[in-house]
């Protein structure tokens, strides 16, 4: 979760009321949550989102406008994914490819996975980068416990706030000039259903936005 060994760590849930770790591991199963940090105070707070919160997410993925940043530039960015490969914005240029915004609890993201992987799997010749906020070792954890085979780039929180990320997962699809054509949550992607699948990754991948 990107946040620094030496900070204390309180968990809350969808009310406000402090809880265990244990209790708010179980509670986040079914309930996103956002992370609020304090460099001052070494300090960081886990928040379940309210129903409210939620209720308000679900209207903004039901507008038809994509997120802020669809139509411009995707930010100019240099890395070195997990198995130690360069990968910049240059170096995808000149064939449209898919970001997707993650972390290792969000249990959205892990629902997600196997379809990623299947999309993957099925089209090879289609760049993928998947960016999350955690540190390389969680980022590994993840990759290997769920068979997720997309290049990973970790410690990419800056990049994320870039973006304009602000619910996982997220994914955007970028045109061979490196401009965002497509950027939403995953779940204003799916099929009523609301499990997202192949289908409909590939649905959205095609040209024009959305």
């Amino acid at each position: 979760m990107a946040i620094p060994h030496d900070y204390t760590v309180i968990c809350e849930d969808q009310d406000g009321h402090v809880v265990p770790f244990s209790q708010f591991q179980a509670l986040m199963k079914g309930r996103p949550f956002d992370i609020q940090k304090s460099p001052e105070h070494h300090s960081a707070v886990l928040r379940l989102e309210s129903d409210a919160v939620i209720a308000a997410h679900k209207q903004a993925r039901a507008q038809p406008a994509g997120m802020s940043i669809q139509g411009k530039p995707f930010p100019a960015f240099h890395a070195t994914t997990l198995d130690g490969k360069a990968v910049s914005l240059a170096s995808l240029r000149g064939k449209p490819f898919i970001a997707n915004f993650f972390f290792a609890l969000c249990a959205p993201c892990i629902a997600e996975t196997p379809v990623l992987s299947q999309f993957h799997r099925a089209h090879p010749d289609v760049p993928v980068v998947a960016f999350t906020f955690d540190d390389a070792a969680t980022a590994q954890e993840f990759a290997t416990r769920r068979g997720f085979n997309w290049p990973i780039v970790p410690g990419q929180d800056a990049l994320a706030k870039q973006v304009g990320v602000d619910v996982y997962p997220t994914m955007v699809l970028v045109d061979a000039h490196g401009v965002v054509s497509k950027a939403t949550h995953s779940s204003a992607i799916a099929a009523k259903s609301g499990a997202l699948t192949l289908g409909d990754l590939e649905r959205w991948g095609s040209s024009g936005p959305r």
